[in-house]
């Protein structure tokens, strides 16, 4: 019996351009996306600390928060930190750690009668990036202008050898002004005796309503526009609140 014969064909997979691009392109977008990376890591080039406070204009016996960060842009394993207020006008109720990147304190918070005190380390060689130190629980008593600021601080690179890090001493992060009112005393009325210049009223209307509030995030997520409230040359959660606090009161100015 004649077996079948088997007949054989011939498949051309055709070749064209568009696999040449995609072969190079892959290429030069590991090119470009390290390029990125370096650019980024560059831009964070030096240390610094800096203090967020949940809000910055608060009424007499009102409790609000001061974060402290420290970013490191070489592994820091220590740091200590000394922190000046103005005595008589808040109360500090305590120093929260629970959420801090450092695991062993040499020294527990400290609260003077106008410093705060506080440091410690990593069991790691070290962190790198921005991390939580601690978090300021503050009550407000006296009604006027009141301020933080980071008079002292130290971070050490985890090398082994305790080297000093630099830091640096940007103004803007690493003091923060805080009005304090009551009931006989609104914001706006502290804010004109200490000189203070917010403006709130995006509109110009006269008052400051969810529609200021509005364009304002608006700008504050497209990056179109910088409405800095507290002068403090830029555009953050500090003049949020501030926008907040006068969307309460009503007034813009």
């Amino acid at each position: 019996m004649e077996l079948p014969k088997i007949k054989w064909f011939k498949f051309i997979v055709p070749r064209n351009n568009a696999s040449k691009t995609v072969r190079y392109m892959f290429p030069v977008f590991l090119s470009a996306l390290a390029i990125f990376g370096a650019s980024v890591i560059s831009s964070n080039d030096s240390s610094y600390l800096k203090l967020t406070p949940s809000k910055t204009i608060v009424m007499s016996e009102e409790v609000f928060s001061i974060d402290v960060f420290a970013y490191a842009h070489v592994p820091v394993n220590a740091l200590d930190i000394k922190i000046d207020f103005t005595p008589g006008s808040v109360e500090i109720i305590g120093v929260d750690k629970g959420q801090s990147v450092l695991t062993i304190w040499s020294q527990e918070p400290k609260i003077e009668s106008s410093t705060i005190s506080f440091g410690g380390g990593t069991y790691r060689r070290g962190f790198i990036g921005e991390h939580l130190v601690a978090t300021i629980n503050v009550r407000a008593l006296k009604s006027g202008k009141t301020e933080f600021a980071i008079k002292e601080a130290n971070l050490l690179a985890g090398d082994g050898k305790g080297t000093p890090v630099t830091i640096s001493r940007d103004a803007e992060n690493i003091k923060q002004s805080f009005i304090i009112y009551d009931q006989n005393n609104e914001p706006d009325q502290i804010s004109a005796e200490l000189g203070l210049k917010i403006n709130a009223d995006i509109d110009g209307d006269g008052k400051v309503t969810l529609k200021d509030i509005s364009s304002f995030m608006g700008a504050w997520y497209a990056g179109s526009e910088v409405y800095d409230f507290n002068d403090d040359k830029k555009m953050n959660f500090v003049d949020f609140s501030i926008i907040l606090a006068k969307s309460f009161i009503g007034t813009g100015g």
